[in-house]
């Protein structure tokens, strides 16, 4: 097998640990002594750097270490080369280790035995948070962007089979990816398959009537729109493994030499397999390419905070730069969507693994294991849908995080063999950060425990804050903005993080007990929201946030009365009014915004023409989706109702010129009925829905909405250019925090206004 091109100079990434593996190779490699030889001179540096750290030195020198990293940090924050950020990086660890062990040696009441478990457990998060932001570094230190590869056509056309699995997801979830994926640009051959496990025989023959026959009208709207828009569909006897087993079913019962798959709500752009097969062309040991999840539709959290455009959407991080720093060491994973594998890699690990309920990235691991690359391709090429509810979000994280602490526990990346040091840290780091939930519930308590129960959690004073904390959190700030900021603002992680771990709390520990228990739980996609109305988990956070109130009311309390605790009172309060300020923000992505739409609408914003009988009106297109639009009609006079059956004529992109390579386009005409008008400040506004259900009309939609991956090159680049500093993003969150605690007592308030008898309301109305 070939290999493909070394994407990074470091040689971590080539090493195998396995000392079988490197006897074996080392006649055949001449290299191999030279590699290892840096290997051991780099933990050499490793080791200087941890006994440097972990000098005792004088005060005024660990104030001038710390205040010598802060000015190289400032001084370099415009340099972007890798030997830049590779040496920021190096400093960012000094000072954290050297905080590390400061709190072992002089934080910890040793001498108290009630205090002293306490005491560790915070320690223990700490020493995990470093850990995550030590190993996070290593993975990003680096990114790499793949370029995209022109399909060779002197070169045999790989086949590729289209996987759509499907269980219970909306029909009209589904359909817009069937259609987009049956209309794809490929000039090799390729088949489109739905692999419905909404429609197997054990489904079919539930024991509950309403159940087998809703599977059944399901499963006969989807066979008839397979057919109208030839692709084919695949179903199988039992529901056996979820996901992973309805995809090894299909495997079985097709040959495509390459395999793309597709979530049910993921719609793909016309140049996806244009994109992407010429990967494989080029290199033959290539295992699967993968490309970024987008998301049309903002994240409840996003949404309910009224934040979708201000702030970069939560998954951008990952798919922007963790996966391309992950890229550089050959250790990008299969995200379960989105992405092309490669059959005879997949045959070879015995197919989609089913050992774990994150069967994405056990499979990938598997396929490192056996000596296949990986890639990364970040060009978003699908359009999905995030959870619409604050609970289908905690649902889907829920699984990743069991998924990945199964993964951690039975398929452990460092104990792995065929994997090179660089893949295993990559994994290891993405696996260990799912035991969050349980470190972040830690720092949530840590403070209640001093304030409310005098618990000595930590032993210091705002001097040994502000010379030995201070440097580290300023310094992790920074160094987290530089490598992430145009993806994530400063303290966002924090507030995402707080949100679900009092939720995944259990069921993080549950995996703990028993690795083999959890189950594939698929997450709800297309629902709706009538009205403003707080979420069903609610209550707990809701007792979370009185319980840190009190702590924060009772430690002020003390700290008034109690001179001689100030200094270390003082320390408690400052981080516990931070969780104060998550926990509202908290509440406020719980309390749920009203969504009447189950298909997401897109801006266009566009000229468009509304023809009715004989007359045409000039308007504009505003939104568009795959069975609607609304546009805006510039005339005062038109004399369109509702229930009026319009044309709607405007121009959508045919492909591009085969010598200036610019867009063609032609001029589309639909017919639509008008379902609802209103005035608005530019002219009068009219939603429309398609009056037929045709495949062909949704595809004239679908090019429009959907069909090019510039539209969401462009999305991404905007939520990039929303990038702030530290201190604007912090003053943000307050601000923020301030807003939702308003808009959370409110609603409260007239909830419970509603609860109350009309006669009491009026009493209690006039009090």
């Amino acid at each position: 097998m070939s290999v493909l091109p070394i994407r990074n100079k470091n040689f971590l990434g080539l090493i195998n640990l396995s000392p079988l593996y490197c006897w074996r190779d080392f006649d055949m490699d001449p290299n191999l002594l030279k590699r290892l030889i840096k290997l051991l001179l780099v933990f050499c540096a490793i080791y200087s750097l941890f006994m440097l750290a972990t000098l005792n030195i004088s005060i005024d020198t660990h104030i001038w270490l710390a205040a010598s990293a802060f000015l190289f940090i400032i001084l370099l924050s415009k340099n972007y080369s890798t030997r830049a950020t590779a040496f920021i990086l190096i400093i960012g660890a000094f000072i954290s280790f050297r905080y590390i062990y400061w709190r072992f040696q002089e934080t910890l009441p040793w001498e108290s035995q009630l205090d002293l478990p306490f005491a560790l457990f915070l320690f223990a998060a700490e020493c995990y948070g470093i850990m995550i932001y030590v190993l996070g570094m290593f993975v990003t230190v680096k990114p790499y962007e793949r370029k995209r590869i022109p399909i060779d056509t002197n070169a045999p056309l790989p086949s590729v089979d289209i996987y759509i699995p499907t269980y219970n997801e909306p029909i009209d979830v589904v359909e817009p990816t069937i259609l987009a994926a049956a209309r794809m640009d490929y000039i090799g051959e390729f088949r489109v398959y739905v692999l419905d496990d909404g429609g197997t025989y054990q489904k079919l023959q539930h024991h509950d009537i309403d159940v087998s026959a809703t599977a059944k009208r399901r499963a006969d709207t989807l066979k008839i729109f397979c057919k109208e828009v030839k692709a084919s569909y695949i179903t199988r006897e039992k529901n056996e493994h979820a996901k992973a087993g309805n995809i090894n079913h299909a495997l079985k019962k097709t040959s495509g030499d390459l395999i793309l798959i597709l979530d049910a709500d993921h719609v793909p752009t016309r140049d996806f397999l244009m994109n992407t097969i010429g990967l494989f062309q080029r290199h033959p040991n290539l295992g699967f390419i993968q490309t970024p999840h987008f998301f049309v539709t903002p994240g409840p959290v996003e949404r309910n905070l009224g934040i979708e455009d201000k702030v970069p959407s939560e998954n951008e991080m990952f798919y922007n730069k963790i996966l391309l720093g992950m890229d550089s060491w050959n250790g990008c994973f299969f995200c379960g969507s989105a992405a092309v594998l490669r059959r005879t890699a997949l045959e070879e690990v015995g197919g989609i693994s089913t050992r774990t309920i994150t069967e994405d990235a056990d499979t990938a691991l598997n396929i490192h294991s056996k000596g296949w690359d990986s890639g990364y391709l970040n060009i978003a090429m699908v359009a999905g849908l995030s959870p619409d509810t604050f609970g289908a979000y905690v649902t889907q994280r829920s699984r990743w995080a069991q998924g990945m602490i199964q993964i951690f526990l039975l398929n452990n990346p460092l104990l792995k063999r065929g994997l090179s040091l660089g893949q295993r840290l990559c994994y290891f780091n993405s696996t260990v950060y799912w035991f969050f939930p349980i470190f972040r519930t830690i720092f949530l308590i840590s403070p209640l425990l001093y304030l409310l129960l005098d618990l000595q959690i930590f032993v210091g004073n705002v001097t040994d804050f502000l010379i030995f904390v201070m440097p580290h959190l300023v310094t992790s700030v920074m160094i987290t903005q530089r490598l992430f900021g145009g993806t994530r603002r400063a303290f966002f992680s924090e507030l995402y993080e707080t949100a679900l771990s009092i939720y995944l709390f259990l069921p993080t520990l549950s995996v703990l007990v028993n690795p083999t228990k959890p189950s594939f739980v698929v997450t709800p996609k297309g629902e709706t929201t009538k009205q403003v109305c707080f979420s069903k988990l609610t209550p707990f956070m809701a007792f979370i946030f009185g319980l840190v109130l009190l702590a924060e009311a009772w430690g002020i309390y003390r700290y008034i009365q109690f001179p001689t605790e100030q200094s270390q009172l003082i320390l408690v309060i400052i981080f516990n009014t931070f969780n104060i300020i998550l926990i509202i923000l908290c509440l406020g992505a719980m309390l749920e915004k009203q969504q009447r739409r189950s298909e997401p609408r897109l801006l266009v914003n566009e000229k468009a023409v509304i023809k009715i009988e004989n007359m045409s009106f000039q308007a504009t297109l505003n939104d568009i989706s795959l069975k609607g639009a609304q546009l805006t009609l510039h005339e005062g006079e038109h004399g369109i109702r509702q229930g009026d059956i319009v044309n709607v004529v405007y121009f959508t992109e045919k492909g591009k010129s085969t010598k200036t390579k610019k867009p063609l386009y032609q001029r589309v005409h639909l017919n639509m009925r008008v379902v609802a008008l209103k005035n608005g400040r530019h002219g009068a506004q009219i939603y429309c829905l398609l009056e037929s259900n045709l495949a062909s009309d949704m595809q004239i939609q679908y090019t429009k909405a959907y069909g090019q991956s510039s539209r969401w090159k462009k999305r991404r680049r905007y939520e990039e250019s929303l990038n702030q500093n530290i201190l604007s993003s912090a003053l943000d969150l307050f601000s923020l925090a301030c807003e939702n605690l308003s808009r959370v007592l409110t609603t409260s308030v007239r909830n419970r206004l509603k609860t109350i008898p009309v006669k009491d309301k009026k009493e209690f109305q006039n009090d």
